[in-house]
């Protein structure tokens, strides 16, 4: 579903805001979506899906990265770095996901489009740690 893909990215653009600006999630959402003319409503209703998912969690999500970084403090990540990893630890472990490779994929090429190889590699290297049978139960819908 294409949708997602876009919601995807779009909830990594509102969370990297977020982060480097802060301010309240909801109106920088709300903006985001007015700025950029998203009419697709499954785009946004994800969209927020993910942010607040993220939210709901973040003490854990972040937690959860932290643990799964080898040589590398939770707080020297770079923006764009921190909040790829940030949704997809937060979809992955809190959302129900049909396909898994597919959510991994897709933020890999976000994380390519905005950060290069590099970055993308090691993002790799820290999903690939994470253990998904042990992931919390969710009844959210599967995605």
């Amino acid at each position: 579903m294409i949708y997602k893909t876009k919601a995807r990215e779009d909830a990594f653009l509102v969370l990297y805001q977020w982060d480097i600006k802060g301010g309240n999630i909801e109106e920088i959402i709300e903006e985001y979506i007015a700025m950029n003319k998203i009419k697709h409503e499954e785009r946004r209703r994800y969209l927020r899906k993910l942010l607040r998912t993220y939210f709901n969690h973040a003490e854990a999500v972040d937690k959860q990265i932290a643990d799964n970084l080898e040589g590398w403090d939770f707080d020297r990540l770079g923006y764009i770095e921190r909040n790829i990893l940030r949704l997809v630890f937060a979809e992955l472990l809190y959302i129900k996901v049909k396909y898994p490779v597919l959510v991994l994929s897709d933020y890999l090429k976000i994380t390519t489009k905005y950060a290069g190889k590099t970055p993308t590699k090691f993002i790799n290297g820290v999903i690939s740690k994470l253990n998904l049978s042990n992931t919390p139960s969710n009844p959210a819908e599967n995605t």
